[in-house]
């Protein structure tokens, strides 16, 4: 099976987010499963761009990489090459998987796809949140949704969600889509089961550590978290907040801001963007991980922070809350300052309760969020769009 991805913004450019791993991790997990997986996409970088070479084949884990040069406006990802080289190779493939929406390369692929008789399917990542929508530009994304997306989405095969709540709030928009669920997973090699600290460590075994560990933007609550702190530290003296991602909007500073109007400088470390072993060494070494969303399609960090066996305390605007409360690996909150300070507490106060979170929660991971489980059903879904069978009952696949 021959199948073409189609994304804006492609590995190393980390700083858009949890789609840029998730993708290349579930193309790379195809191709260990015998598909031919080749990757279109831009050499966007936020305002830079990626040092690749463009227009080119570069095979990253097996997966036939082409990076196209962005044009004006950036942005939109436009990429003119992109359009003229897909038009010229898109016979060879057998199904298009598109990624993002309210992008050039949606737009276009989706448009030639159906002038073609091409079968895709597209995958929104989170775009079709109610909440994302209305967070930015909210008439301008209606407008989008209306006059194009709408039709992308109804075209499409099958539109593919991560979680049963990502898929919920998406038909709350009235579009008319066969939607099917597979989730992100995690290649649990690269996460050691282990519950004690590292024994060479920059963290102090003397603090309680909450961990966030996400991209520095609005969405993901970061302002709930700092109120949360303040809470926390009045009872808790040894507590300690590290803060760690990509800081791409500046956002850094408002967070800045609110710390010093707590008084919380000196009891809040920002790490910026951490990878590898820096990372691994954040998570396991946290006493609780916490990821405040005021929206989140799957939530990337927290079935990582799950497989290093940390203790999770999420909201219930994180799409795999309900995952999490099945298991007992976390709290799940409000977007409430003082519930998320009082779930925090309960753990730091219970060490116990944090090791039993965090060894369910690795379950959790092992049993439904892993890449041979995921590219085994996402690899279901292909084959049943191929065979016309978008009913397929068996793949969760719904109408």
């Amino acid at each position: 099976m021959r199948v073409l991805h189609i994304v804006p913004c492609y590995m190393p450019a980390y700083r858009y987010g949890g789609p840029i791993k998730s993708v290349h991790e579930l193309c790379v997990k195809l191709v260990e499963s015998g598909l031919d997986v080749t990757v279109f996409t831009t050499n966007a970088d936020g305002p830079e761009n990626l040092d690749v070479p463009v227009g080119e084949e570069v095979n990253i884990n097996g997966v036939k990489v082409f990076y196209f040069p962005l044009a004006r406006p950036r942005s939109f990802f436009r990429s003119p090459q992109l359009l003229t080289t897909l038009i010229k190779r898109i016979y060879e493939f057998d199904l298009i998987h598109i990624h993002w929406l309210y992008v050039y390369p949606t737009l276009v692929v989706a448009r030639e796809c159906r002038k073609l008789n091409v079968p895709y399917i597209i995958s929104p990542r989170g775009m079709l949140d109610p909440y994302s929508i209305a967070r930015k530009s909210y008439v301008k994304k209606k407008l989008y949704i209306s006059l194009i997306e709408k039709k992308n989405l109804e075209s499409a095969k099958a539109v593919h969600f991560t979680s049963a709540d990502e898929q919920r709030l998406a038909k709350t928009l009235g579009i008319n889509f066969s939607g099917f669920i597979v989730p992100n997973g995690l290649n649990l090699r690269d996460y050691p089961d282990s519950n004690g600290l590292h024994e060479k460590s920059e963290y102090s075994p003397d603090r309680e550590m909450i961990l966030f560990l996400s991209r520095i933007h609005p969405q993901k609550g970061l302002d709930l978290l700092i109120k949360a702190f303040a809470v926390i530290a009045q009872e808790r003296p040894r507590a300690k907040l590290v803060i760690a991602g990509p800081d791409n909007s500046g956002y850094m500073g408002e967070i800045e801001t609110l710390i010093t109007q707590y008084g919380l400088n000196g009891k809040v470390t920002y790490m910026g963007m951490l990878e590898g072993k820096k990372k691994i060494d954040a998570f396991r070494n946290a006493s609780v991980f916490v990821l405040p969303s005021y929206s989140e399609n799957f939530g990337m960090a927290v079935a990582e922070a799950m497989a290093c066996s940390r203790p999770v305390v999420i909201t219930d605007r994180v799409n795999i809350c309900h995952d999490v409360a099945e298991y007992k690996a976390g709290l799940i909150t409000s977007c409430n300052p003082q519930e998320i300070a009082e779930a925090i507490i309960r753990i730091l106060e219970n060490p116990q309760l944090g090791r039993e979170m965090g060894m369910n929660g690795r379950r959790l991971v092992e049993e439904r969020f892993n890449w041979d489980m995921a590219a085994s059903k996402m690899i279901m879904a292909y084959k049943d769009i191929l065979k016309d069978k978008v009913k397929g009952e068996g793949l969760g696949i719904k109408g």
